[in-house]
């Protein structure tokens, strides 16, 4: 009487089971029902670029979408790290985006790619809205660039961050008027900004040393006239700071620290 008992249970069990499965099954076809999708955090492309991306810009694919079909094509775009996808009662789904972070813009033979804060270079696509990033020139590569594989073995990206992030760190202000860190392919870095004419002979070694030198300097600089009469700035000789007032350029020679 017992293993009746016990087979009845199980029975039972199985067959409740089987309908709050029905039911919920049921119910998330029900609710499921999406009329709209609205997308947020896009910072570098337009909405109706990432949305076309994922084949979500007309209502006509929206059949048989689920929250993680839509997150899991959101999630394929080169520029997404992370997307997180809800339901409102109403039909309307909202996407929020969730940006990988860029720091500069690297040129390799005609190529442009975004750099991230991980030395992951990913292409840039076109129509890309916001491109305002330092932009990496002339590294010493051993091949060519793979896109999405790190770029932390090689040393010039990686001494290029690395000054980048300084000086981002530093002085914010400063790092938004970067225009290029040119690497001259394993020679002393020269770096322009936009808020003056001359070139920076940033050289190589000591990094931190030289951020903070040029970081004061450019603080007292800064709006001030003689700007105008510099020819170039060279941070390569150790603790000192020449500054080139005639034609006669530097930058040809090696790092002298």
């Amino acid at each position: 009487m017992k293993n009746k008992g016990y087979i009845a249970g199980i029975v039972f069990l199985a067959l409740l089971i089987s309908i709050i499965g029905y039911f919920a099954a049921t119910l998330e076809k029900e609710n499921y029902k999406i009329d709209l999708i609205t997308l947020e955090g896009n910072n570098h492309l337009s909405k109706e670029k990432y949305l076309d991306f994922a084949n979500l810009l007309e209502r006509k694919n929206y059949g048989k979408l689920t929250l993680q079909v839509i997150k899991d094509r959101m999630e394929k775009h080169p520029y997404v790290k992370y997307a997180d996808v809800s339901f409102a009662n109403n039909g309307k789904v909202t996407v929020i985006l969730h940006e990988k972070k860029f720091d500069a813009v690297l040129i390799d033979n005609q190529k442009h790619f975004l750099i991230t804060d991980n030395l992951e270079p990913v292409p840039l696509l076109e129509g890309t809205e916001r491109v305002d990033y330092p932009v990496i020139t002339n590294p010493y590569l051993d091949g060519e660039i793979k896109p999405f594989i790190s770029l932390k073995k090689n040393n010039d990206i990686a001494t290029a961050s690395k000054i980048l992030s300084g000086i981002k760190l530093v002085n914010p202000e400063l790092y938004s008027n970067i225009s290029v860190i040119d690497m001259r392919n394993g020679g002393d870095v020269v770096m322009t900004f936009s808020l003056f004419d001359y070139p920076v002979v940033f050289g190589r070694r000591d990094e931190a040393r030289k951020i903070v030198y040029f970081n004061a300097l450019w603080n007292y600089l800064k709006g001030k006239e003689a700007n105008n009469l510099i020819e170039y700035v060279d941070l390569r000789y150790n603790k000192h700071i020449y500054f080139g007032f005639a034609a006669d350029s530097l930058i040809s020679g090696e790092d002298q620290t």
